[in-house]
């Protein structure tokens, strides 16, 4: 009978040039092998999750999200920020989601490791974990994940067991785990009694691992030229940095059981059971201050819209739009949106409070609710109104608005929660180019000055009337001068 497994340690091709599989691919062939889980785990990033998820959504496997991390071995006394590199790599770990906190934890890890480095590149440090990192004591140990620590060859028993025991430390007995990875290589029967040495010393659980790069071992050529494109090397030259065997691929069962023990494959299936977290968890999340004390969500859309209807129609309400009105909040309320109205109507508030332009377009104009909010001027007496346009795509509704990039500029520095939301969303229509100035503060505290230099030095940017109008804005949120703006902005090839 064939043992049930897990492989809970898989590359997708979105670990750039180290894997040669699609997550799809990977999804597919974990089920005709008949895995009980498969882990997409790309390293410090969450980008083949998504399709994962869908295919695996598909074809009925159980999909466990995570990623692989390398931890910096760096100087922790001080700022992270401030760490400086020692000799030697760090611990490699394997993070996998266990609930909806741990994949916030993870997202915001990954978030902080990659904004410290340059494009392509993060650093991770063992400080993160330890509650030592500034505006993110909440990763201390990373709550919601578990933690495969992978052991490599030509490590010590002792920097093993450091390893461990540091993982054991701040993840517990009961999240922390040791990977082991067998790919008939001849340092394989010294890794795996490293491996289990440290598991006697710690009590941390062995699992099976197989550091999956490819879904069938007919894809290592494919490996080979991706691994020699990352050196930027001729396939030739690239000797022992290519892997020396296919190994990395989804093996089958039987193959898994000649390799490890059998309570290392049935650690990865118990492992894989408590990684509940799905994707369908996930929903668009509103801010709570936007509802004062005293009302829900739907009584405070009706307040406001019944508020903005008699300043819209002071007359009285028309009869058509008064049932236009009530249709359009019986539809709300059914969808459970009026969290979207109230951000949207307060944001735009917000925006004319300031003395910024402000105009609702595209599908809001279909909305006497909108218009009631005053996000549109379209007044509904005047004309037919489809509302459904605007919840058309579930979820979430759409409302655009065109706005000043001063609005972007301001907020960065004022309310608690809109700078949240607007960072995470630039509202388009204000600015040419306005995609790539979303980097400009993603937390919306902290701007790197290197980061938007070069955004403002985007080749063939060619400056406008409108960019240079706005040249005082870049100025008050990354501190360039007015020279340094103007001549970024249309810099040469």
């Amino acid at each position: 009978m064939l043992p049930a497994y897990a492989e809970l340690h898989c590359r997708s091709n979105f670990s750039f040039l180290s894997a040669a599989s699609h997550p799809e691919e990977l999804v597919d062939r974990a089920r005709a092998l008949g895995y009980a889980a498969l882990a997409i785990t790309d390293e410090c990033s969450l980008a083949g999750a998504v399709r994962a998820h869908g295919r695996a959504r598909e074809v009925g496997l159980h999909l466990v999200q995570g990623a692989e991390i390398r931890l910096e071995a760096g100087e922790e006394d001080g700022s992270p920020e401030e760490a400086t590199s020692s000799p030697g790599p760090g611990p490699r770990l394997v993070l996998l989601v266990q609930s909806r906190r741990g994949w916030g934890n993870l997202s915001r890890w990954i978030t902080l490791a990659r904004r410290r480095a340059p494009k392509g590149a993060y650093r991770a440090l063992k400080a993160d974990v330890e509650g030592r990192t500034p505006k993110a004591p909440m990763l201390a140990g990373l709550p919601g994940c578990a933690a495969l620590l992978v052991p490599e060859a030509g490590q010590s028993f002792e920097t093993v067991f450091g390893h461990a025991m540091w993982l054991k430390t701040w993840f517990g007995a009961g999240r922390a785990f040791l990977a082991l990875h067998r790919w008939l290589g001849p340092d394989d029967e010294r890794l795996q009694d490293t491996v289990v040495r440290v598991s006697q010393a710690t009590a941390l659980p062995v699992l099976a691992a197989g550091g999956v790069r490819m879904h069938v071992r007919s894809r290592k050529p494919l490996l080979d030229v991706l691994t020699a494109t990352g050196l930027q090397r001729p396939l030739a030259d690239c000797g022992l940095a290519l892997a020396a065997s296919a190994e990395a691929h989804l093996r089958s069962r039987a193959r898994l059981a000649t390799l490890y023990r059998p309570e290392w494959l049935a650690a990865t299936v118990a492992l894989a059971g408590q990684c509940a977290f799905s994707l369908d968890e996930l929903r668009y999340e509103y801010p709570q201050e936007i509802v004062p004390s005293g009302h829900t969500p739907a009584s405070w859309l009706r307040s406001l819209t019944e508020q903005g209807a008699r300043q819209r129609f002071p007359d009285g309400v028309p009869t058509g739009v008064r049932a236009i009105i009530e249709h359009e909040l019986a539809l709300i309320a059914q969808l459970g949106y009026e969290p979207y109205f109230l951000t949207v109507a307060d944001i735009v508030a917000w925006a004319r409070a300031q003395g910024i332009l402000c105009q609702g377009r595209g599908s809001a104009a279909n909305s006497a609710v909108c218009y009631c909010l005053h996000i549109t001027e379209v007044d509904p007496a005047r004309m037919n109104v489809l509302f459904e346009r605007i919840v058309a795509h579930v979820p979430p509704p759409t409302i655009e608005e065109s706005t000043s990039f001063r609005m972007l500029a301001t907020t960065l520095e004022a309310d608690p929660y809109l700078g949240r939301l607007l960072t995470g969303r630039i509202l388009s229509g204000s600015i040419k180019h306005a995609a790539n100035l979303k980097a400009l503060s993603r937390d919306g505290t902290e701007i790197e000055r290197a980061r938007v230099s070069k955004l403002l030095a985007y080749r063939g940017l060619e400056r406008t009337p409108l960019e240079e109008a706005h040249a005082g804005d870049i100025v008050a949120i990354a501190g360039f001068s007015e020279a340094t703006v103007a001549d970024t902005l249309c810099a040469p090839e």
